[in-house]
């Protein structure tokens, strides 16, 4: 398997730790501040990331041209992108924002056309629009449509998340050296731990339930650590506007975990919003390289 279809099969994996991580995030918030839940989560992945890394790979040392793009990417990654995600999970349903960060692709694809020229094919910016279809039609079967509705607070919030992100993945995608996807995941969570060490004297700190230990536990090590080393190195071998769109498994994932762990019932709108959103990822990963010659040659 080459680097590309690995990183495809890899960022699939990915959208599933991430994809659960909505659930283990609203369980955490309702006991700990969301501030403090990402900094808690950060602190377990940098300790194992460092450990890692200085008996694997001690002679990695990140370039002095590239230390502040690594620490600004840390900023927007880690600890802008948390404040608002952490925060609009509390606001709003863990599904709910899922769905609302699934318009990370179609900022993307504006972004990488605007800042840096990307030419858009016919059949990525057709992915993009089915996403953003199948995103409105699930939005559009839950309750906090209206702009006035109790959760506006938490789904604008998750769309400042989205901005975030997609500024995360232009910063980090380009580094002048040559570094290996665990040095810049250990020093971007370290930077962001730093960032988001005044929480420990703005939050009321008591002591989490077991059943909060464990889904912090699982954000630090499956999230924070092993999903953002594979994300790194995707986005080295797919590019942000591919990978991105992968995000849009995010909210597929969420909807039937709830559905499995919380016996949360599924509509028929996400079930239609979610193939549309499935049918745009795609359009943008494979679209290109897909003919029917090929299909007929694969069954």
């Amino acid at each position: 398997m080459n680097n590309k279809k690995s990183a495809n099969v890899l960022a699939i994996l990915i959208m599933i730790m991430w994809g659960l991580s909505y659930l283990s995030t609203k369980v955490v918030v309702n006991e700990v501040e969301p501030l403090l839940c990402a900094f808690y989560r950060f602190v377990i992945s940098t300790i194992i990331l460092f450990v890692i890394l200085k008996v694997k790979y001690p002679e990695e040392k990140i370039l002095k041209e590239d230390r502040f793009r690594l620490i600004f990417g840390a900023f927007l990654g880690v600890t802008l992108y948390f404040f608002f995600e952490n925060y609009s999970i509390k606001y709003t349903s863990a599904s709910n924002v899922s769905i609302l960060l699934s318009a990370i692709p179609v900022f993307t694809l504006i972004s990488q056309r605007i800042i840096f020229k990307e030419k858009l094919t016919l059949k990525k910016l057709a992915g993009a629009i089915l996403s953003a279809i199948g995103i409105i039609i699930i939005i559009a079967s839950k309750d906090k449509v209206s702009l006035f509705s109790k959760g506006t607070l938490g789904d604008l919030m998750a769309i400042a998340a989205s901005v975030c992100w997609v500024a995360y993945n232009m910063v980090t995608c380009k580094f002048k050296g040559n570094y290996k996807s665990i040095t810049i995941t250990a020093y971007q969570s370290l930077w962001g731990c730093i960032f988001l060490s005044p929480s420990l004297f703005l939050s009321h700190i008591t002591i989490p339930s077991v059943k909060v230990i464990l889904n912090t536990v699982y954000l630090g090590v499956f999230c924070s650590c092993i999903a953002y080393v594979l994300y790194v190195y995707c986005l080295e071998h797919l590019g942000p506007t591919v990978l991105t769109t992968y995000i849009n498994l995010q909210p597929i994932v969420s909807v039937v975990s709830a559905w499995i762990l919380l016996s949360e019932k599924i509509t028929i709108y996400q079930v239609a919003g979610s193939g549309i959103i499935i049918i745009g990822v795609f359009l943008v990963s494979y679209g290109n390289k897909f003919s029917m010659k090929k299909f007929k040659e694969m069954v």
